[in-house]
């Protein structure tokens, strides 16, 4: 028996509230252990099984922060590309001005120059860090559309890193999202697969 279209929309709310709920959850409890190799981290922390961060209270980062603004853009554009863009770089922007603790470098200098004036378009450094993938699960959850999926996390990284790896790493995270989201999870076969076929594409066209 095929879902209705009731049925399919409620279960996309659901994976999409549950993406943000598992990043913030899961941020929270890995913030202490951020910087330490597995092997120090539960030496010193023991199992990532409960909040550490103080007084057995956990507190998330810029990386669940960063998924809210992505999540907020994409309600507001309206599946439309630049509107996605713009509003996450003013958003990001406005963030910045709350003087956040742990910004990394790039995303740092990147936010700097869109407060310069410089085009979202043309703010992002050379870099292949991970911001852009702690924010593109949300995305791979957001659209069943293989090539808006893409056009979206290209457009959330650019902002800030303009490294191809970077880009790689952020799809390749929201990639896993999307599959993860469905009823039935593809395979990790199937999941490496679709991957090498994506990153080809990409490759071919840079």
């Amino acid at each position: 028996m095929k879902n209705s279209a009731e049925d399919l929309i409620a279960t996309s709310e659901q994976a999409f509230t549950g993406c943000l709920l598992g990043t913030a959850v899961g941020d929270a409890l890995g913030l202490p252990y951020e910087g330490l190799s597995r092997r120090r981290g539960r030496r010193l922390l023991g199992v990532p099984d409960r909040f550490r961060f103080l007084f057995r209270r956990g507190m998330f980062s810029d990386d669940t922060e960063h998924t809210r603004m992505v999540a907020n853009a994409l309600l507001l554009s309206v599946d439309d590309p630049d509107v996605f863009e713009k509003t996450l770089a003013r958003q990001l922007r406005y963030w910045l001005a709350s003087l956040p603790a742990g910004i990394g470098f790039a995303t740092l200098r990147a936010i700097l120059r869109l407060w310069l004036g410089m085009p979202s378009s043309k703010s992002g450094l050379f870099s292949a860090g991970n911001g852009p993938a702690m924010r593109s699960a949300i995305i791979g959850v957001w659209t069943d559309d293989i090539d808006q999926m893409i056009e979206l996390v290209s457009r959330s990284t650019k902002i800030t890193h303009t490294d191809p790896k970077a880009n790689y790493g952020a799809i390749a995270v929201a990639l896993a999202a999307r599959h993860a989201a469905r009823p039935i999870p593809a395979s990790s076969k199937e999941y490496y697969s679709q991957l090498e076929v994506v990153w080809g594409h990409l490759l071919k066209n840079s």
